[in-house]
């Protein structure tokens, strides 16, 4: 993927350069108009004040010769007056250009913020299969990578081209009056600059996007040097030269490449230079010669200088805004390829099924990952009616946890249909469904915030009523994690915090229970290795615990945890390899009484 980044040409045409700088100011003016309207009026004054100041400083000398000359009084008043006038304008120019510096930082800043939320938002909207696709992951990293700095870049060129372009056409005015000739070495002298600074930005967006997974690796190795949670291993197995000297090699392979890169980009930015240099001293001399041949005077001749040479600076400045422009789009070009890249995540409206007590149904379900030969689950069915004890059993890759996903609407089938009371998943409100569903997945996540917000967490961090955490507590076997943590429900977790604490990982398991339980309406449990961290008798006590009116899917390697189910699914590779209650598949061997017997075995 890197080698492609490396060799595409970038086309300006193909990525619709304007479109992108539009769409990125009418993002900022929806969001902050009174903010990106003030900028626009301060800039517009800051364009227009260096061609006034330089014509005022024509007449200051000029009156200040004639004064010499004539020796009146109001020769030398005029000449103190406009000398009063230039202060006013470097005096304002000054403000202006502060002002300018304040109220951009002010939009960097919530500009920042802005796309960093449109960013959060699109993420939030994807699917969970679109969360896992690759190519979506690459354009979040690439969209997130430059969040905070290259859509306000794009702003702040746009109105450099304007108030850079603004003073350059009130300078070339001038000029118009005097020496039209002039605009010609004003525009030749910038032209070298900006044909580098257009080569540098392609050069410059292939070399940082086409190593992106190298930095991502370079990031990833880093961390596993630095992380508390891979530093065990890290320390046991002595990986810490290893891991040291490959990130030395991705550094070395970047830092050549860039200063190559850079090399490149100063000899030639130098050479670029020079040639805009002469034009300029060029223009000069002539300046300097048709004056002491008297065409010019003392006060045209210090404005002509000073507008070749300010007017060159301004072509240099639009046409590097211009190139910083066509650079900075090619990078928001990759947030808006993310913006624009369609949820697939369907939610319904329904809050309830047409046949309510049906619970839930899988008819012929079949679900394969993209990319992969064999499908994850083959024409799945079963029924789990209200009040049920369903047991899941199958070996690693047998379709388990992808079944957990289809059954919480999480991921579409292919083929078949998931329902709940009748309606399809599809088609439920997803507050409705949740409501319905108490889940734990595996693996869960281990929230690094308090350990009320890890409980919390299983109702989207709403409002809950004390008793409804205490019983969670209590289901979830958490009361004495709680009661030996200092702070008790308000305690920090992790030690990346100050004053947080780190849990074991049998805590760790206990917290995700009580978040799986702590949403006292829900009539459907789903368990997925619940017990995998505990020890024998929190385990007991767990599953020993009795929920009546509750329907439970318990997903277990330990098949002793399932023999007081109702009903037994034996998966094998994405299919049902059998069913049924534990005496009934022990007396008709197969898979489950094999892996029953071998599991027993090594208690004996």
């Amino acid at each position: 993927m890197s080698e492609n980044r490396e060799t595409a040409e970038p086309d300006p045409g193909r990525l619709h350069s304007v479109q992108q700088a539009w769409r990125t100011l009418g993002l900022a003016t929806a969001a902050r108009p009174g903010l990106v309207l003030l900028i626009a009026v301060v800039t517009v004054v800051a364009a227009l004040l260096p061609a006034a100041a330089l014509y005022v400083s024509k007449l200051i000398i000029d009156s200040v010769v004639t004064a010499i000359e004539t020796g009146e009084a109001s020769d030398r008043q005029l000449a103190l007056i406009w000398v009063g006038v230039e202060s006013g304008l470097l005096a304002l120019l000054l403000a202006a250009r502060r002002g300018l510096v304040f109220f951009k930082g002010r939009l960097h800043a919530e500009l920042g913020f802005i796309v960093s939320e449109r960013i959060l938002d699109k993420a939030d909207s994807f699917s969970l299969a679109q969360i896992e696709d690759p190519d979506i992951q690459e354009k979040l990293v690439m969209a997130r990578q430059f969040s905070a700095s290259r859509p306000y870049s794009l702003i702040n060129r746009v109105f450099d081209l304007g108030q850079h372009g603004l003073t350059l056409i009130s300078l070339l005015a001038l000029l118009v009056a005097s020496a039209p000739w002039l605009i010609l070495l004003v525009i030749a002298g910038g032209l070298p600059v900006f044909i580098g600074n257009i080569r540098f930005s392609g050069d410059a967006y292939r070399f940082y996007t086409g190593r992106t997974p190298q930095m991502r690796e370079r990031n990833y190795l880093e961390g596993l040097l630095s992380q508390s949670g891979s530093a065990r291993e890290r320390i046991h197995f002595g990986q810490g030269e290893a891991l040291k000297a490959r990130f030395r090699g991705l550094f070395d392979m970047l830092h050549e490449d860039d200063i190559a890169l850079k090399q490149r980009q100063a000899l030639i930015g130098t050479l670029l230079g020079l040639a805009g240099s002469a034009v300029f001293l060029g223009g000069k001399v002539w300046i300097v010669v048709v004056t002491i041949s008297g065409a010019f005077s003392l006060g045209q001749m210090t404005m002509l200088i000073g507008l070749l040479k300010q007017g060159q600076a301004a072509v240099n400045n639009v046409l590097s805004a211009f190139s910083g422009t066509y650079e900075d789009v090619l990078y928001v070009t990759n947030l808006y390829a993310l913006l624009d890249t369609a949820s697939t995540r369907a939610d319904g409206r329904a809050v309830s099924g047409p046949y309510p007590g049906d619970g839930l149904r899988f008819e012929n379900v079949s679900y394969r990952y993209p990319g992969q030969k064999r499908q994850a689950l083959d024409s799945v069915s079963f029924h789990l009616k209200p009040g049920l004890r369903m047991g899941i059993v199958g070996a690693n890759g047998s379709g388990k946890t992808t079944l957990v996903k289809l059954a919480t609407g999480l991921y579409a089938p292919d083929a078949g249909r998931v329902t709940l009371d009748g309606l399809d998943l599809a088609d439920w409100q997803p507050a409705a469904l949740c409501r319905r569903m108490g889940v734990l997945f595996q693996p869960h996540v281990n929230y690094k915030l308090s350990l009320r917000d890890n409980i919390l967490a299983g109702v989207g961090w709403r409002d809950a009523k004390d008793e409804q955490i205490e019983a969670a507590l209590d289901a979830g076997l958490v009361r004495s994690v709680v009661e030996d943590v200092p702070g008790g429900l308000e305690a920090r977790l992790s030690k990346r915090f100050p004053e947080g604490v780190e849990l074991s990982g049998g805590q760790w398991q206990r917290l995700a229970m009580a978040r799986a339980l702590v949403n006292d309406t829900a009539d459907i449990l789903i368990l997925d290795e619940p017990t995998a961290a505990l020890d024998p008798a929190a385990e007991a006590a767990f599953l020993g615990e009795q929920r009546p009116g509750q329907s439970l899917i318990l997903i277990s390697h330990r098949l002793s945890n399932l023999r007081g189910a109702d009903s037994i699914l034996v998966l094998d590779k994405g299919r049902v390899a059998a069913s049924g209650d534990h005496d009934s598949l022990m007396a008709a061997g197969g898979l489950y009484a094999e892996l029953f017997d071998l599991q027993a075995e090594a208690y004996r």
